[in-house]
């Protein structure tokens, strides 16, 4: 995180968790809905992976933007996306003194590939005397963006998706100024920029959460974000931030008509050991599984707003995956319809997750089910008939 900056303007509203919100955009491109593949996607995010991506960066000593150091730092995660397959750019920006660049890569879109989801983090460090590991801050975030990298390059979606690793965040917000600047003289068509910046530092006591930074020009992406987290992560809260001082790279994306936003570690309780030598795995990066779920946050976000290329993608669907049942919408909070893509009867059963029985009916190829009744939370709709057995995981708003 940038170590000094404008105070952030948020809007001042109550923090409740993620999905008691209810958002409806009217923008069709920010439409939320349930994609099966996306709750095996998240699975896959590993510990086992992104830590020891976070000990490598930080074994660096420092990533001060100017160092022999951050040239190495870059030249890793440049190899790191291009093991992935994934096209790389090193996009040199000018700076006293010299720089090291920003690292680029992309996974080209199937259908769209000139609209783009970006995901990004800072991997410069800074520290006000003596070493500067930069563990939390941000080898933490940029290890989080080699992890989704890793995860989505395996498939195909419609829209791009671009993985960001910018330089020079700790002295001004350099390295991604200069990118969204560039973007924006290009005409470049960004959804939205999600930021990793400080996603390992647990407050002891406190249960794994995020405050969420982000302006109000960005409130259409922060709640997509907010919707996306009810579905798949549902005990993930998303509360609105304080203001703090600092800020990071998805002011630039703002900057320039974008819309970013910065899932955040904790306001005012993030970890106090930033810009320090003891910003290390242990004392700084303390929750290796409060990582993970920011991880599987902007993963989920990533995929569902890229849009999942259904004839490529390749997963084997798990047990109870849809594949002939549609609910739509998903989450709701009235009135549900459900159908099947054969025209079959069948029996619809909606149940809680101990398993209670809550609704029973019988549905020709298409029906409604009411669900205003319901209390928020997850429920399950088991679709029975000849030749088909499915259940559908479903969100009551």
């Amino acid at each position: 995180m940038k170590q000094l900056f404008t105070l952030l303007l948020l809007a001042l509203i109550m923090a409740v968790p993620a999905h008691a919100k209810n958002h409806k955009s009217k923008n069709p491109k920010y439409q939320v809905d349930t994609i099966p593949m996306v709750f095996d996607l998240i699975q896959e995010v590993d510990t086992g992976q992104f830590m020891p991506s976070i000990r490598h960066l930080s074994a660096y000593t420092t990533r001060l933007y100017s160092s022999p150091q951050a040239i190495q730092a870059q030249n890793w995660i440049k190899d790191q996306f291009e093991a992935l397959g994934l096209t790389v750019e090193l996009q040199d920006f000018p700076y006293w003194g010299g720089s090291s660049d920003n690292v680029i890569a992309v996974l080209p879109g199937k259908v769209t590939p000139e609209e783009y989801v970006h995901v990004g983090a800072h991997y410069d460090s800074y520290s006000f005397s003596g070493t500067a590991p930069g563990a939390d801050d941000d080898a933490s975030g940029t290890s989080g963006v080699i992890e989704v990298a890793r995860i989505l390059s395996q498939y195909a979606f419609e829209r791009s998706i671009v993985f960001c690793a910018f330089s020079a965040e700790e002295v001004g917000l350099v390295g991604s100024e200069y990118y969204a600047s560039n973007a924006a003289t290009q005409g470049m068509d960004i959804l939205g920029y999600f930021n990793f910046d400080m996603i390992g530092y647990l407050n002891p006591g406190d249960e794994i959460h995020t405050d969420m930074i982000a302006p109000s020009s960005a409130n259409e992406l922060k709640n997509f974000y907010i919707d996306v987290a009810g579905i798949y992560l549902p005990d993930f809260e998303v509360a609105e931030a304080e203001p703090i001082g600092g800020d990071s790279d998805h002011t630039s994306f703002n900057n320039h008509g974008y819309m970013g936003i910065f899932p955040f570690e904790d306001t005012p309780n993030y970890s106090p050991y930033i810009h320090t030598g003891q910003d290390k795995i242990g004392p700084s990066v303390n929750s290796p599984e409060m990582a993970k779920t920011f991880i599987q946050a902007n993963l989920a976000c990533l995929a569902t707003l890229a849009i999942p290329y259904d004839s490529t993608v390749g997963i084997t669907p798990r047990p109870g995956i849809v594949k002939e049942v549609k609910v739509f919408p998903n989450p709701a909070s009235d009135v549900i319809s459900v159908s099947n893509t054969k025209g079959r009867t069948m029996q619809v059963k909606l149940t809680s997750t101990t398993g209670q029985a809550l609704v029973r009916t019988r549905i020709k190829g298409q029906g409604t089910v009411d669900v205003s009744f319901l209390s928020p939370g997850v429920y399950f709709i088991q679709c029975t008939g000849d030749d088909m057995s499915e259940t559908v995981r479903f969100i009551k708003k």
